[in-house]
């Protein structure tokens, strides 16, 4: 076959190097690119060939980009940086029309439920599915009523945050009060769940679409975070859970994969976030047989028809690494991207 040629944006991220370590370890024959807006991110030079792309919100980014997957002959792109999703899901027909790479990005209603959170739970409660209580603060809001509305301790985080960032629990009257206001579009949600003697109640769920609309998986995982990170992961099969999953999947009519978040609470699991893309634990559960930017290729690129396979059981534990780099050569990559230069293959 052929060799694929895939490149991963938001490279120095932790969902993008998850994608790139999931490529890494699948069977298809590839060629990977890194990409990433700073040449100061560690995996632009964790694979052979890397490239600095410019900024979404930059003038004419959308031209520069569909001419590097031109110059590269890029048959999928994959997006790693958060940011960025809702700016390929809209433009990722013109991509594929003017360029002919395939964007693995779902599509841009799905993308705006998962990207607010508080559509996410209007969503989940339109739908008759469980959620947690949850009310949004503005301008209007009376805040000492809106600090009533809750038990104590309850959840203060962003309407738009990622990865964990602004998420506080909130314990006290002044805690809250000192922090709301420093929180940017910001919600108050019930807390949920309790810490076991070691594992969070908090479940890390994947589940993929094709284009047929056949459901792979679920993937479903119980979790240690780590500043918004899952730490310490192990496999957690549970029917229950993994019925849940599915019910949304279906509701929310995705293709290609969806990450779930879940609380358990009074032997409930109760759905709290969605994303509508890969995670920082894609590679995770590449490594235990689930290799969702793998599926993605067999099915939206090569056409194959996927089938439910066998996912290994295990822990997984993160650690921190470093690379060590001649910097004579780090600053090529800003001047490459200007020039416009085309990555050459060995």
């Amino acid at each position: 076959m052929k060799k694929i040629n895939v490149m991963v944006t938001g490279a120095g991220s932790g969902v993008g190097q998850s994608i790139i370590k999931a490529l890494k370890i699948s069977r298809l024959n590839l060629n990977i690119i890194s990409a990433d807006i700073n040449e100061l991110n560690a995996a632009l030079y964790r694979t052979k060939k890397s490239i600095i792309i410019p900024k979404i919100e930059d003038k004419n980014s959308l031209k520069k980009i569909i001419k590097i997957l031109k110059i590269n002959n890029i048959h999928i792109l994959f997006i790693g940086s958060e940011i960025e999703i809702k700016f390929f899901a809209k433009y990722k027909d013109i991509i594929l029309k003017k360029s002919k790479t395939l964007v693995s990005v779902t599509n841009l209603n799905v993308v705006k439920i998962a990207d607010d959170k508080f559509k996410t739970i209007q969503f989940l409660k339109e739908n008759k599915l469980d959620y947690p209580l949850s009310f949004l603060i503005n301008k209007n809001s009376k805040i000492d009523k809106m600090y009533k509305r809750l038990k104590k301790p309850f959840i203060l985080k962003s309407r738009f945050g990622t990865s964990g960032r602004s998420v506080i629990k909130i314990n006290s009257k002044k805690q809250f009060f000192n922090l709301v206001s420093l929180t940017k579009k910001p919600m108050i949600q019930e807390f949920l769940g309790k810490k076991n003697k070691y594992f969070d109640e908090e479940y890390t769920c994947s589940i993929f679409t094709s284009k047929e609309g056949d459901m792979i998986g679920p993937f479903t995982s119980q979790r240690i975070l780590k500043n918004g990170t899952s730490w310490v992961l192990k496999t957690y099969n549970n029917s229950k859970l993994k019925k849940k999953v599915i019910e949304i999947a279906k509701k929310i009519n995705n293709r290609g994969t969806i990450n779930i978040q879940f609380k358990k609470n009074k032997n409930k699991f109760i759905p709290f976030e969605i994303n509508s893309r890969f995670s920082g634990t894609t590679s995770i559960r590449a490594a235990f047989g689930f290799n969702e930017p793998e599926f993605y290729i067999r099915n939206f690129f090569l056409n194959q028809k996927l089938k439910n396979l066998k996912i290994k059981d295990g822990f997984v534990f993160r650690y921190v690494e470093e690379i060590f780099l001649n910097d004579s050569n780090i600053f090529n990559l800003k001047r490459n991207f200007s020039k416009g230069k085309k990555i050459e293959w060995l």
